[in-house]
């Protein structure tokens, strides 16, 4: 044999050595392969989920798809590498979610073990059940996976930005109003044991009750539609309103944007039975140590949450202490 096949030779040798260390004896190159369902909150039960098990299994994930009406990615709306970086606490300093863009780009190690891991757990369920553990428990974990993911999620900055320019307004009230068309839809099949509690309450019922508990008049709401009806009829009660809303921006993007607004104004009212506004509880009394959130959807009358976000049952959100441990 030549010198040159030899050289050649050793180099292969090398290359596959490399290989063999760099890909079959570790776990990086395990990706878990997701798909998030429903609405921006409901998917992000599903992430709660998803980084639960690719913690426990040693897997990374591919970036998730988010999006309403059209795909869009994990990293359009938040900061993967805020995100990566906290959770590497969690993560043996690794990254949790990988770049779809980064996996494309090495498909060509197919052959070297580089091993797609299809999700096959029903992840909304998932959550449920870890829901049902604390709801039985009245408590909170702060080293939950959800408790952390939460913690983790930042929006992109030029998102962040827009969030920090309503705050500036020292915003005391934050509404979400759930009176849109596939709300009452909702209302009309959706059945609860408690007469008092109602899944559909109309805008000027909701107000009724604001006025009776809380003083102010700087609001700012958010809604999946009928924004300039809502807008007349707030500033005809003399409110100061705001919204955001930007049709150039897909609309899980804005209803994230709108999520983190809430999160951090002064006070939010809410529905207890949508997943949004007991998320957004969560994350203010959790995360953010703002504990002053309202429902509106239980006997007539506006009533303070002491579930710390947990219980979507009205007279549970406002009855049964949670505490975190």
């Amino acid at each position: 044999m030549n010198n040159t096949l030899v050289k050649i030779k050793r180099k292969l040798l090398k290359t596959r050595d490399y290989i063999e260390i760099k890909f079959f004896r570790n776990n990086e190159n395990k990706f878990l392969k997701i798909q998030l369902k429903w609405g921006l909150c409901n998917k992000l039960h599903c992430l709660f989920s998803a980084c639960d098990i690719a913690l426990k299994e040693g897997y990374s994930i591919i970036e998730p798809d988010f999006g309403w009406r059209k795909s869009i990615r994990f990293s359009d709306i938040y900061d993967i590498d805020y995100f990566n970086k906290v959770m590497s606490d969690y993560n043996n300093g690794k990254d949790l979610i990988i770049p779809k863009d980064k996996v494309l780009r090495n498909k060509y190690l197919d052959f070297l073990n580089f091993k797609i891991v299809y999700n096959k757990i029903d992840l909304y369920n998932y959550s449920e059940k870890e829901l049902t553990k604390e709801r039985e428990l009245c408590e909170i974990s702060s080293k939950s996976t959800k408790h952390r993911v939460l913690g983790a999620l930042k929006l992109k900055p030029e998102y962040e930005k827009i969030v920090n320019d309503y705050l500036s307004n020292n915003l005391d009230i934050a509404l979400q109003i759930r009176t849109e068309s596939d709300w009452r839809n909702y209302a009309k099949v959706k059945k609860t044991f408690d007469k008092k509690e109602l899944v559909l309450v109309e805008l000027e019922d909701i107000m009724k009750m604001i006025a009776k508990v809380i003083n102010s008049q700087n609001i700012f709401f958010t809604s999946g539609e009928n924004h300039p009806e809502i807008i007349d009829y707030l500033e005809k009660l003399n409110y100061t309103v705001s919204y955001f809303y930007n049709p150039n921006l897909e609309y899980e993007i804005n209803a994230a944007i709108n999520f983190e607004i809430c999160c951090n104004a002064k006070n939010f009212i809410g529905n207890s039975r949508s997943s949004y506004s007991t998320l957004v509880a969560y994350k203010r009394a959790n995360i953010l140590e703002k504990d002053n959130s309202f429902i509106y959807n239980y006997d007539n009358k506006l009533h303070l949450r002491i579930d710390k976000g947990l219980y979507g049952v009205a007279y549970e959100a406002i009855n049964k202490k949670t505490i975190i441990v």
